[in-house]
């Protein structure tokens, strides 16, 4: 499902870095730094789920408009969020008024063996991404501990990984 997009559209695509970030989740919500998300069940579990994982995206996308002039955002290349506890994608792409909710993404490109032609993706759990947007670690440690994974080329790494810095420092002040 895209979260930002506001459009129901289930990829069925997952991504081999999500086996990583699902460890690492694990031993951080083994370790007391990010809670679990919940795993209820029942017949309406999995769309509470899903809304849940689609609040913590729209929380993520509020954090990063907040955080960047209209510049700094147009400046950002495209990207998908994908979080890995129901295959979640956020698809995140800038205009002069924040990101736009109306528009229909492609599937997300996670094979292609050109760095280039895949999609960039930042691939988290949801509860590492609540913990993040709480202040309960860094960025820093996040990409270090594998809480949070880009997946792009070198150029829309970086400027992904800024993009969160800079999020995460309007927050805390540490600009």
């Amino acid at each position: 499902m895209c979260a930002i997009c506001n459009f129901k559209i289930d990829f069925g695509v997952g991504h081999p870095l999500a086996l990583t970030v699902a460890v690492a989740a694990r031993q951080a919500i083994e370790a007391g730094l990010i809670e679990p998300v919940d795993a209820a069940e029942g017949a309406f579990s999995a769309a509470r789920r899903r809304m849940s994982s689609v609040d913590a995206l729209n929380l993520l996308q509020a954090r990063i408009e907040g955080a960047h002039s209209e510049d700094a955002l147009l400046a950002l290349p495209d990207f998908y969020v994908l979080l890995i506890e129901n295959d979640t994608w956020g698809f995140f792409h800038a205009t002069t008024n924040g990101f736009d909710p109306d528009i229909v993404p492609e599937i997300p490109d996670v094979t292609a063996t050109d760095e280039e032609k895949r999609s960039n993706i930042v691939i988290m759990s949801e509860g590492g991404l609540r913990a993040w947007l709480d202040e309960r670690f860094n960025i820093e440690q996040a990409l270090r501990e594998s809480l949070f994974m880009i997946d792009a080329s070198a150029g829309p790494t970086d400027s992904l990984s800024r993009m969160l810095v800079v999020a995460e420092s309007t927050v805390t002040g540490n600009c």
